[in-house]
């Protein structure tokens, strides 16, 4: 069988450089979005500040959840000053070195982050010039930023400027900024904690059986060692981890679902163009199990070849998706990537499992029909499909409608989710469906064309209504980006309008002053004391976790939180409040939910919820108020004073201004003179529109390279189904049909199979869009960009119509002959 199946391949290279093309895309997109997963593991940020420490110690940053990632904290987990003695006090230690960082803000409006001069020795930050800093008010900073001992250098710390001498300089960029210990202690917002500890090992001494030293011995802390001193380092390295490893495993799941539908459609484009051979095959005595092991052989030995290929173009993809993710804010630029052999075996045997899996599906039939059967389909393909995929077409579509109408009764979080995976299970039904409803649509449009006198669009709805089959090749996987795409695109659209609705109408108050670095309770008393003021709500933001149930299985998920004032709360913020009362949040232990909130932990009004604070701690509150607009001021509102002691810059983030009639003038000049920076209402919801573009960049990101290798493979499908016609193309010419006739059918037949893509593809989009505009804002009316929309339908009619006109006009330059 082995040699049958090596001659059928020199036989048919035609046929199977599609199969190969397919195979080697789809093995580069795993490969490439395997390495991002293993990053989420084993990359991170390199260290500088703790590099020369041989080991770090720190609070424990993430939540461990069963059955599931680790849940990472927004804030510092900081740790107890006793921590420092105690390592210092273990074997192999020869000394611990606290270290703290507060957020300071230039004179061009940039946040730094300034540690103590005595953690500079964890980083090996040796004097270039000067001295280290003696008194409250100097301060030793990188060469980078152009100073020298002498300058003056202005910081502001929670929006009060203070005038630093420099006393000396170090090698690093504009960023570094050292203090004195007793200022920098001064500044730290957590008296009795240090936010790290470092470790410099006694000589011998390994630093990872020092590591687990420290962990079984002091409790509630967790050390790291190479590589991973960078994520302590950078709590943004940290919470890209998560995240790779939720994105990467995201898009995994959905590219390997388009994948085996894409290289389902080659192959049977493949096993179509031998059905002939198949058939005498059967005839002269060949089993249905004989048939499928040839099919099954040769796909092993096209495909194993082009997945091994696809490795080093998959690695490459890495670092171009892995730099997208950096400007799109998911991790820091200097994230390093993990490379390794596991993500390029994974791409290898998931490419492999999924081309036996489709060669099976597209040669099921051929097999196992009747050998005059398939002689009688040798030539004309039968619409007809099996029970089995009938069903499971007719299931699909159902559970898909079913899900995408759960956010009529289902709110929160679990019926965004069952809407959103709506998407793929109307169009695995459709997939299966494919050569049925063509042969529906195609027969619809034959009642209005029959009696045309063109013979191009005769023959062409007449290849359309025999090949069913070929044409939902086609069909499905240009629907498949279309209805991918529109549901990417205007999903983070229909969040977005709302969440900028509820920013815009929620926010009563007349002005937002903010600071690059917060802004300190002192500056706030003095905002609230100048003339003409009403109001001042500050307001401080957050992430909270809280447990729940998503789709009945219990999770823990992150909320975004804000603290606010409670006395000057309804003044200056509607939140639409729906049941109790936001004023009820002066009360020790109590919160406000969202109605996505308080649906996901199933509280009401009066009754108790559990969550986690940003920094870890956890707590117990009373739920005093129910709110709609959670999306533009965040799903958890609490007491400011609660909230910012567990912040690790323990500022605020803004000021809720109101000022009195006539006063706005006078107020903004005054703000102006503290260095504040009063602004609009609208500015706030502008910022956060520009946060969540950020975020929808991700969206933007996977659409781009998943669309990029449906689009490589749809073309690669078309122009071997072209080719493929050769016979037929030829017949056509030598009884007389002309060139331009048969380039007009073909053009004809191409945009036919785009159209159907075209409307199958937002049939498909619809019901999942408008049930996550459901679920969004009550209403269903999905917030689309028709320019957009149509760029995308365009796209679509290019692309097939480009991948079947260029293979027939190289056919029709060649001399008929059969």
């Amino acid at each position: 069988m082995w040699g049958l199946a090596y001659a059928g391949i020199r036989r048919h290279r035609g046929g199977f450089v599609g199969v190969f093309v397919a195979v080697l895309l789809a093995s580069t997109l795993m490969t490439g979005l395997g390495v991002l997963m293993e990053s989420g593991l084993r990359g991170g940020v390199p260290p500088e500040r703790y590099a020369s420490a041989d080991v770090m110690v720190g609070g424990r940053q993430s939540l461990p959840v069963e059955e599931d990632l680790a849940v990472p904290f927004a804030e510092r987990v900081t740790l107890p000053q006793e921590a420092v003695e105690e390592i210092a006090a273990l074997p192999g230690v020869e000394r611990a070195v606290a270290d703290v960082s507060v957020p300071l803000g230039t004179a061009d409006d940039r946040r730094v982050d300034a540690h103590g001069w005595g953690s500079a020795a964890l980083g090996s930050q040796e004097l270039v010039d000067g001295e280290e800093p003696q008194g409250d008010l100097d301060v030793v900073v990188g060469t980078g930023l152009g100073l020298e001992p002498g300058d003056e250098l202005v910081l502001t710390h929670g929006a009060t400027p203070t005038t630093y001498a420099v006393s000396g300089t170090v090698r690093g960029d504009d960023a570094t900024v050292l203090l004195s210990d007793e200022r920098a202690e001064e500044l730290w917002p957590h008296p009795g904690r240090v936010a790290a500890v470092g470790v410099i090992a006694a000589s011998g001494t390994d630093a990872d059986e020092l590591a687990a030293t420290v962990e079984r011995d002091v409790d509630g802390v967790e050390a790291y060692t190479g590589s991973r001193r960078g994520d302590l380092e950078s709590l943004a390295s940290f919470s890209s981890r998560e995240q790779l490893m939720v994105l990467s495993s995201s898009f995994i799941g959905v590219a390997l679902a388009i994948a085996v539908f894409v290289v389902a459609g080659t192959l049977s484009i493949a096993v179509g163009q031998r059905r002939r051979e198949f058939a005498l095959l059967r005839a002269v005595g060949a089993l249905p199990g004989q048939v499928q092991g040839l099919i099954r052989r040769e796909v092993l030995v096209v495909a194993g070849v082009a997945a091994l290929l696809g490795v080093g173009p998959g690695l490459w993809m890495a670092r171009v998706l892995g730099d997208q993710f950096s400007r799109a804010g998911v991790m820091p630029a200097d994230f390093a990537l993990a490379y390794s052999p596991i993500p390029a075996l994974g791409a290898v045997v998931l490419c492999l499992v999924s081309a036996v899996g489709a060669a099976a599906l597209a040669g099921r039939r051929t097999s196992r029909i009747s050998p005059v059967e398939a002689l009688a389909e040798a030539d004309v393909e039968s619409p007809e499909l099996s029970r089995l995929r009938t069903v499971s077409g007719l299931v699909l579509i159902g559970l898909g409608l079913a899900c995408a109408g759960v956010p009529y009764v289902v709110s929160g979080v679990a019926g965004l989710a069952a809407a959103a995976s709506a998407a793929l299970l109307l169009l695995f039904g459709v997939g299966l469906l494919g050569p049925q409803i063509v042969q529906r649509v195609v027969g619809l449009a034959h009642r209005v064309t029959r009696r045309s006198s063109s013979p191009s669009l005769t023959l062409a709805t007449a290849n359309l209504r025999g090949y069913t089959r070929r044409s939902a090749s086609a069909v499905v996987p240009l629907a498949l980006a279309m209805s991918f795409a529109c549901v990417q695109l205007f999903l983070p659209t229909t969040v977005e309008a709302e969440a900028s609705a509820q920013s815009r109408e929620g926010l009563v108050a007349d002005y937002v002053v903010a600071a690059p670095a917060g802004i300190s309770g002192d500056a706030a008393q003095q905002v609230a004391a100048l003339d003409g003021v009403d109001d001042v709500n500050r307001v401080v933001r957050s992430q909270v976790l809280l447990t729940g149930t998503l789709l009945g299985d219990p999770t823990t998920e992150a909320f975004a939180a804000q603290g606010v004032d409670p006395q000057s709360q309804d003044a200056t913020q509607d939140l639409d409040v729906t049941d109790g009362s936001v004023a009820d949040l002066g009360r020790p232990g109590t919160v406000a939910l969202s109605a996505e909130a308080a649906g996901f932990v199933g509280a009401d009004v009066g009754e108790t919820v559990s969550l986690r604070l940003g920094d870890g701690a956890a707590a117990d509150a009373t739920v005093v108020a129910t709110y709609e607009r959670g999306l533009g001021f965040g799903d958890v509102t609490m007491d400011g004073e609660t909230l910012r002691e567990h912040t690790t810059a323990g500022l605020d983030d803004y000021l809720l201004v109101n000022v009195a009639d006539g006063q706005q003038a006078q107020v903004e000049a005054a703000v102006g003179e503290l260095g504040l920076a009063p602004s609009s209402a609208e500015s706030l919801a502008e910022e956060g529109s520009a946060e969540r573009d950020s975020q929808a960049w991700v969206n933007r990101i996977a659409l781009s390279v998943i669309l990029g290798y449906v689009a490589l493979s749809v073309v690669n499908s078309l122009v071997m189904a072209t080719l493929g016609r050769r016979r037929e193309l030829t017949l056509l010419r030598l009884v007389g049909a002309q060139d331009r006739q048969v380039r007009a059918m073909t053009l004809i037949e191409s945009l036919a199979t785009g159209a159907i893509a075209v409307a199958l593809g937002v049939l498909v989009a619809v019901p999942p869009l408008v049930g996550i505009a459901v679920g969004v804002s009550g209403q269903p009316l999905p917030s689309i960009v028709p320019l957009e929309l149509l760029s995308i339908a365009a796209g679509v009619m290019v692309l097939g119509v480009a991948a079947v006109a260029l293979p027939t006009r190289s056919l029709t330059r060649q001399q008929p002959a059969l």
